[in-house]
């Protein structure tokens, strides 16, 4: 057993998982589902939006005119 190996094999054994676990991930991942197709239903499907939403400090006008630099 190569030393991968045995540390593949310590990190497995002191792996914790608690009891709901799974609960919590399935509960996330719904809640990231319904958020992502309330965007879409909300018009965010503007790239201009989506482009504001993840840069706080970018404008309509300059994302505007930088869409048209580059021939979005």
């Amino acid at each position: 057993m190569d030393d991968q190996e045995m540390h593949d094999l310590q990190m497995a054994k002191q792996a914790k998982v608690s009891p709901d676990s799974k609960k919590r991930l399935e509960a996330l991942l719904k809640r990231k589902s319904a958020a992502s197709s309330e965007a879409s239903q909300s018009g965010e499907s503007d790239p201009i939006a989506r482009a504001m939403a993840r840069n706080p400090g970018l404008t309509r006008e300059k994302a505007e005119a930088m869409a048209e630099a580059f021939g979005f």
